[in-house]
């Protein structure tokens, strides 16, 4: 009779620990994942340095960071344009330049964290609000991409670089209308991007000429993806965007700044690369995340993905990483303004050059 019970009590107690847990995971639902969403177009961030972004960002925060990535901007905006309103599906954030990142705040709107973050003083006055409803992490500018085998790449000047590019293939570039507009903006003048228009300047027009000589000559070429054919020995050295030589690696490869014209300054007018905050997204959580980014990972992320990082730090190995963060402290980078003609513009004046220059060979 004894041990029935005691059975009996033990059943008891067993059932009331039983509906206490229940009770007790009732009250108290387990924590919420925080989750982040992202869009961005592989042109705009080479896709390894966006996933080691994320696989550091879900270990060290516990954020979740989840990334589609599209295969260029016009795949990227037709997502977009299929959004309704601020539908469940529309992204927190949106990897971009801050020329796209102020045309979106103009169409759609951005969000803004509660308290801004510290930008440093060449972005202070950045559109739209660096720190606050834009993360860059850096920029993305013209380099010279040289194949040493081929030749030094000792160029101290944009005429020399020109007039070493003779009678065969020598010198490949990969967008003309960004060379022709780095190097006038070297000379304080800003291109409209109306080729009409820009050519009544007689210093705009020699450049010109200087380009459509190296062409007539063979050594100047314009090709896409033009550091592909500096890579196969095709080519002796090309300029090229930073962004597009990120993770390349190899033997006989070197990356310089893109020389500038004889007499003026190191100074290069950039696309800053980052994160926007997009309208309706959960700011508390995104301002987790900025703030993560903002203790280094951005700047790590910005050299793998080749553009040059805001601040100093160890490159390691790599030439590309080197002259990024060379660019960081000799040069006078500046941000393009988002309303000049000329960003409305440069797809048609490049068109306008390749057309112009493939007459003459």
């Amino acid at each position: 009779m004894k041990h029935g019970w005691l059975r009996l009590a033990i059943l008891l107690i067993a059932a009331g620990l039983c509906a206490g847990m229940f009770f007790y995971t009732r009250e108290t639902p387990p924590p919420k994942t925080e989750t982040l969403t992202l869009w961005y177009a592989e042109g705009d961030c080479d896709s390894a340095a966006m996933e080691s972004l994320i696989t550091r960002c879900r270990k060290e925060t516990g954020i979740q960071l989840q990334a589609t990535a599209y295969a260029d901007e016009e795949k990227l905006g037709a997502a977009f344009e299929g959004l309704t309103g601020r539908s469940l599906d529309a992204p927190d954030l949106l990897f971009c330049s801050h020329v796209h990142a102020v045309r979106f705040e103009e169409r759609a709107g951005l969000a803004e964290i509660a308290a801004a973050l510290p930008v440093p003083e060449m972005l202070s006055d950045t559109l739209p609000a660096a720190g606050r409803s834009f993360f860059p992490i850096g920029s993305r500018l013209p380099v010279l991409l040289v194949n040493t085998t081929l030749t030094d790449g000792s160029f101290e000047s944009f005429e020399a670089l020109l007039a070493a590019a003779g009678e065969t293939p020598f010198l490949g570039c990969d967008c003309a209308a960004s060379l022709l507009y780095t190097e006038a903006a070297a000379k304080g003048i800003s291109l409209t991007g109306d080729a009409a228009f820009d050519m009544k300047d007689g210093q705009v027009s020699s450049m010109y000429n200087e380009l459509a000589l190296a062409a007539f000559r063979g050594g100047l070429v314009l090709r896409e993806r033009a550091a592909d054919y500096v890579c196969a020995g095709q080519l002796a050295c090309t300029v090229t965007m930073s962004a597009t030589l990120a993770g390349l690696a190899g033997k006989g490869l070197d990356v310089r700044l893109l020389p500038l014209p004889a007499g003026t300054d190191e100074r290069y007018p950039v696309e800053l690369m980052g994160f926007a905050l997009l309208d309706g997204a959960d700011t508390a959580v995104s301002e987790r995340f900025f703030q993560w980014l903002w203790t280094g990972s951005g700047a790590e992320t910005a050299l793998a993905a080749g553009m040059v990082p805001f601040q100093q730090i160890d490159a390691g190995g790599g030439e590309l990483a080197k002259c990024l963060n060379a660019a960081a402290r000799n040069a006078v980078i500046y941000p393009l303004d988002p309303d000049e003609p000329w960003v409305q513009n440069r797809a048609a004046l490049d068109k306008w050059l390749r057309a112009a220059l493939d007459l003459l060979i």
